[in-house]
């Protein structure tokens, strides 16, 4: 699909636009109560097989013999709670349900639900109880938690009794699955309200939200999958998603099949444009991914003293000389001498290991106002661009209506391109991102965990990726990636979509036989195919 079309399922909402949706789907003729076995359904799935919800999504099944604790609050949360343990209890795993404060109130769907349970001869106790078993001399072992205390609806800071349920829940390190958001998070702006469960995964139900992947969000989530419980569309109800969830599903369809007569120059040329005395690794590192990403020729274009290291660090790339001084960094003339064979060329990356002198800039200048395909503007280049006038340049090439730019800052570059701190950008990520592209039509991919990937009116929040991409050389694989995407042709904001995911995807593959981080950018490079190759299968 375009990355313009959002599903609901797609679809990232407010928690008041998703009780509207749910309300517009119940009037509609889908009772609450099915709603509420449709997610049970979901999550009891996840819990089953979590590998059915995408092949980034690594929580190990219950198997024989394994315990289920459910913590469940008096809303719909706890609600899908109930119907989470009649299912598994039907599948034959034991399961204990935790009232973590007032039962639910009668004649609900959730109260309904509960008795369902309770009629079925499954386990209800109190909070007290789950305390106990949740403690250091805990007279019952459990396997996994699922938290359904809390959903959307909460507005207010935890309790001390909720906030000593889940700190409890918290000294256990046992692997927890939170339905829709991590109880006592806020569903939109991802703030905790005073204490708020840290789960593994977050079973986010119906649509997203966009407290999953702000501010703290991300810490507090886990790995997020989107559960499709068949709500109506948000257009139907009159409602416009704050943007997209990126899904394996999402991306299958921006992943371009080969026809038996591909060859190189079909897929693309991309110019690599960086490097400096000690930095031909960043470049390198860039060529790399291209390829690996399925570009059909990549040339990097570095200062001429660095072409033998780039030469050696890649075969499968060519070199370009360009002009350097006696330090062996870019020198003048660089636009001169690429300008000569721009038309080669399908896309361009610019500023791994660049370095930010005079002729960095004059270089910039000249290739964001003269070079007519799209590019993608990275490290030193961002950082260079923002000494200068970066709005100006921005403007000069959309007037003349040039292909788009791609800028991929780190939150310190986005801080300073913006004139903000890091700590404000992390704050408003997606604030942030909208007004800069406001004020410089771009293209931007706000890097870090939930990547936000926008161009002011289109946005996707990226559900791949993992704590182990926290190295070196990783920003430079990505923006390989995209010039990959861009070279094949694929319009910018798809382009920065799939690169997004894939690299994640493909760090999270690394994460799985790692066990855990301590992988490198260019292993995350390398298993680039593997993931394009699950997500067009």
């Amino acid at each position: 699909m375009p990355a313009s079309a959002i599903t609901t399922a797609d679809s990232v909402l407010d928690a008041a636009d998703v009780r509207r949706l749910d309300a517009w789907t119940i009037e509609h003729g889908t009772p609450g109560i099915e709603l509420m076995e449709r997610a049970g359904r979901c999550i009891a799935d996840f819990l089953l097989d979590p590998h059915d919800h995408g092949p980034a999504v690594r929580l190990d099944a219950l198997g024989d013999g394994q315990r289920l604790l459910v913590l469940a609050g008096p809303g719909n949360n706890g609600g899908d709670g109930f119907v989470v343990a009649r299912m598994l209890a039907e599948e034959g795993y034991a399961v204990a349900v935790a009232l973590a404060s007032k039962a639910p109130r009668d004649g609900g769907d959730a109260a309904n639900n509960l008795e369902r349970w309770a009629a079925s001869g499954g386990e209800v106790v109190d909070r007290a109880q789950a305390l106990a078993w949740l403690g250091a001399d805990g007279e019952r072992d459990f396997d996994a938690v699922l938290d359904a205390v809390f959903g959307t609806g909460l507005d207010r800071a935890v309790d001390q009794e909720h906030a000593e349920l889940f700190a409890a829940l918290a000294d256990t390190d046992l692997p927890t699955v939170s339905v829709d958001v991590p109880s006592g998070l806020d569903a939109d702006r991802g703030e905790a309200l005073g204490r708020a469960v840290v789960a593994d995964h977050t079973v986010t139900l119906g649509a997203a939200k966009p407290g999953l992947f702000l501010a703290n969000g991300p810490d507090h989530c886990g790995r997020v999958a989107v559960a499709d419980i068949g709500l109506a569309w948000p257009e139907d109800a009159g409602l416009v998603p704050r943007g997209a969830v990126l899904t394996a599903a999402r991306c299958q369809s921006m992943v371009s099949r080969r026809k038996p007569s591909t060859h190189k120059g079909t897929r693309g040329h991309l110019l690599c444009i960086g490097g400096s005395p000690g930095k031909s690794g960043a470049i390198a590192m860039t060529a790399r991914a291209a390829l690996r990403a399925g570009a059909g020729l990549v040339t990097v274009a570095c200062p001429a003293a660095m072409t033998g290291s780039v030469d050696g660090a890649l075969a499968e790339s060519m070199t370009f000389p360009l002009p350097s001084d006696r330090n062996g960094t870019l020198g003048p003339d660089a636009w001169a001498a690429i300008n000569e064979r721009a038309s080669e060329f399908d896309a361009v990356v610019v500023g791994p290991g660049l370095g930010r002198g005079e002729h960095v800039w004059l270089l910039l200048r000249d290739l964001l106002s003269q070079f007519d395909g799209p590019l993608v503007a990275d490290a030193d280049a961002i950082n260079t661009l923002v000494q200068h006038s970066l709005r100006a340049m921005v403007g000069r090439r959309r007037a003349r209506e040039l292909a788009d730019v791609i800028f991929t800052p780190h939150p310190g570059e986005m801080a300073r391109m913006c004139g903000k701190s890091p700590a404000d950008v992390q704050a408003d990520r997606l604030g942030t991102a909208l007004e800069f592209c406001e004020s410089h039509p771009s293209t931007l991919v706000l890097k870090g965990a939930a990547t936000i990937v926008t161009d002011g009116e289109s946005v996707a929040f990226n559900t791949s990726g993992n704590p182990g991409m926290a190295s070196a050389g990783m920003g430079d694989a990505l923006a390989g990636i995209i010039g990959a995407n861009l070279a094949a042709g694929i319009e910018p904001i798809e382009a920065a979509e799939l690169a997004v995911f894939v690299h994640g995807l493909a760090a999270d593959l690394l994460y799985q036989d790692f066990g855990g981080p301590g992988f490198l950018a260019s292993e995350v490079a390398d298993r680039v195919p593997s993931a394009l190759n699950l997500l067009a299968t």
